[in-house]
């Protein structure tokens, strides 16, 4: 793509976003990790595929995700007492840890199953936002209401957000339409529910101006931009109408980024007690 800032492309600026911003938020653990992690990050963006230096500098980013799944492990104990809390952390940690994995694919300028750039990185940009961002939230909502049909609709956009992302590898992966798609499809369900929950949670009186607003822009961010990456995952499949990568960058990516998970993130920070029990 091209460069928009300081040789940096709108992917490459989402993904540093990313691990400096979203993963701290959302998985806890010292923000001068991850800050220094994107920073070789950012420095690692703008070289060369495949130079040694550029996937030298993917590695820190590697590590600080390795010991936050350490940390994650630690705090959990063993397997037969993880809380519910306990399991998505862990799962989040994963994610990210498997997107760092990606990143330094993508500096490498390796094609993992056959796949190419931007898809590469994008997978890394996919998991970073989801394991640090979407599974978080997710969590926050189920737990935000303690019973009947809320409840029921947080539950399932947890299990969706946090299972969908292995079958849309998998899609990737073999180039099969069902899990591709099918996967796109849970995916969206997951954050919809979601997203619902937190326009419900935005008219309650007890939070102030601020955390109402970014819950209302959290929530209402994703609907039109979520039905966009169905579209684009049909469209790899049959004759659908379907926006160019690029587009789907400045479009779904920038939407669900800063809209549905910055905000939905920066909203649990001003309502701790519904927020993740990490820091």
């Amino acid at each position: 793509m091209t460069p928009v800032l300081l040789g940096l492309s709108l992917i490459d600026l989402a993904l540093i976003g990313g691990v400096v911003v979203v993963l701290p938020l959302g998985l806890g653990g010292p923000w001068w990790e991850w800050a220094g992690a994107g920073v070789a990050v950012a420095v690692a963006c703008p070289l060369e595929q495949g130079s040694a230096a550029a996937v030298a500098l993917a590695g820190p980013w590697v590590l600080v995700a390795s010991v936050a799944v350490g940390r994650a492990l630690r705090a959990a104990g063993p397997l037969l007492f993880w809380s519910r809390q306990d399991l998505v952390r862990m799962l989040g940690c994963g994610y990210a840890l498997f997107a760092a994995c990606w990143f330094v694919l993508s500096r490498a300028g390796a094609r993992p199953t056959g796949l190419h750039e931007p898809i590469v990185q994008l997978t890394a940009v996919h998991f970073t936002y989801i394991g640090g961002g979407a599974l978080i939230l997710a969590l926050i909502a189920f737990e935000t209401f303690p019973a009947g049909l809320s409840r029921r609709v947080g539950a399932l956009g947890l299990v969706l957000v946090g299972g969908a992302p292995p079958v849309v590898a998998l899609g990737f992966a073999t180039g099969m339409a069902i899990p591709q798609v099918g996967g796109a499809v849970l995916m969206t369900v997951g954050v919809y529910c979601t997203a619902a929950l937190q326009v419900v949670g935005a008219i309650g009186r007890r939070r102030t101006v601020a955390e109402r607003s970014l819950l209302a822009i959290s929530g209402l961010a994703v609907w039109v931009p979520m039905a966009l990456a169905v579209a684009w995952a049909a469209g790899q499949h049959w004759d659908v109408p379907l926006l160019s990568v690029p587009d789907m960058v400045r479009t779904h990516g920038a939407a669900n980024a800063l809209g549905f998970v910055v905000c939905g993130l920066l909203a649990s920070r001003l309502h701790p007690r519904e927020g993740a029990a990490w820091s």
